[in-house]
């Protein structure tokens, strides 16, 4: 990588001359997803601008492209040119979300994928061993390589001025583009039928009371047969409510182990592994997570939030600590399967009691198209 980026892109650099209308855009969730896929659709309609979605997955290449998208295999030759022409690249993570490399004349912006709850980067004491041991081999970390940082408001910059160690003229107040979605649909009542019925409830979905259960990847399997017979016991307590219904969507990493095959004996509780996030947002009427940034996104909506942390003692043990206390935050606090129950049972009297605006900006993709034009 290092013979790539400064001898090969290096002597291009000298001979190949940028193409300004050039934006280039990645993730690593290795999927169409996330803040890059929603500033990316945002700039189809700018003229001025040339966006490139680079993607590892060939049979999504030929999807985007299908729908008028402009896409480009990772592994190609046509993407190593576009990756040497390029003026911006917008990722979620690293530069390897685009190309192993990228040109030291290209500019790196960093969206991220959310605000956290849960310590990282410097602060978290699981990352400070990966931090230590890149440092002790010579390599370069992820977080000098962005010349820009994106984050949802001026309350959260704080977190990556200490976890990343970046300067303060690096992070830039333009919001998530992602949360603009939820923003635009979250009121949609035609759209919240239409992605209802996709979904194929027990219930109509303008019936009924829809809660969205987003657990964070634990990596415990003590931890992960919790949350299994939690949801045993709130389809249990729902069988007589009938008018309730759970959309469980489980992190990427733990799909295989909340497989269909758990949930078919539960009428109630419906498992939604690859519907899209931003959709599920939209169509909730109250959330139920814990450590997840999503925390943040559905603040949008002004909607109930129940953060149901059970294992909160061991898991600050394990992670160094959080950012935000659940109660500073304004969510409902479930430290057992009990009150999680409790609060289900109550779901049409809550509230979401905080400010719905603190933690995000609005307008994200007007903000980052303005800023990136007076580069």
């Amino acid at each position: 990588m290092f013979l790539m980026e400064k001898v090969v892109f290096g002597l291009l650099s000298t001979f190949v001359p940028i193409k300004k209308e050039l934006l280039l855009f990645g993730t690593g969730f290795r999927n169409f997803s996330d803040n890059p896929k929603f500033l990316f659709l945002h700039f189809q309609n700018n003229e001025h601008y040339q966006p490139v979605w680079i993607s590892p997955d060939r049979n999504e290449v030929k999807l985007l492209r299908e729908k008028g998208y402009r896409c480009s295999y990772r592994w190609s030759l046509s993407t190593l040119w576009l990756v040497v022409r390029a003026r911006i690249y917008f990722i979620s993570h690293n530069v390897k979300d685009i190309y192993p490399v990228v040109p030291r004349r290209g500019i790196v912006i960093n969206l991220w994928h959310g605000t956290p709850i849960k310590k990282i980067g410097f602060d978290s004491l699981k990352e400070q061993v990966w931090i230590k041991n890149m440092i002790q081999s010579g390599r370069e970390l992820p977080y000098s390589r962005w010349n820009y940082f994106v984050v949802a408001s001026s309350n959260t910059s704080f977190i990556f001025e200490g976890a990343m160690q970046l300067q303060t003229s690096k992070i830039k107040h333009l919001g998530q583009p992602r949360t603009e979605y939820i923003s635009s649909y979250m009121k949609d009542i035609e759209f919240k039928k239409a992605k209802g019925s996709e979904l194929q409830l027990p219930l109509p979905i303008d019936e009924c009371t829809t809660i969205l259960y987003t657990p964070t990847f634990r990596n415990n399997d003590t931890t992960t047969l919790r949350i299994k017979e939690s949801l045993i016991a709130i389809n249990k307590a729902l069988e007589n409510k009938g008018d309730t219904i759970i959309l469980f969507k489980p992190h990427p990493l733990d799909k295989s182990t909340f497989d269909d095959s758990f949930f078919s004996s539960l009428k109630y509780i419906v498992n939604v592994p690859s519907k899209d996030t931003q959709d599920l947002l939209c169509i909730s009427d109250v959330l139920i997570t814990d450590y997840s940034s999503i925390f943040f996104d559905y603040m949008i909506t002004g909607r109930p939030i129940i953060a149901y942390i059970f294992d909160k003692e061991e898991y600050v043990l394990d992670n160094g600590g959080l950012y935000f206390s659940f109660e500073e935050l304004g969510s409902k606090v479930a430290n057992s399967e009990e009150e999680l129950i409790n609060y289900i049972g109550q779901a049409k009297e809550l509230r979401g009691e905080y400010d719905a605006s603190k933690f995000n900006l609005s307008e994200s993709c007007k903000r980052i198209e303005s800023f990136i034009s007076d580069l």
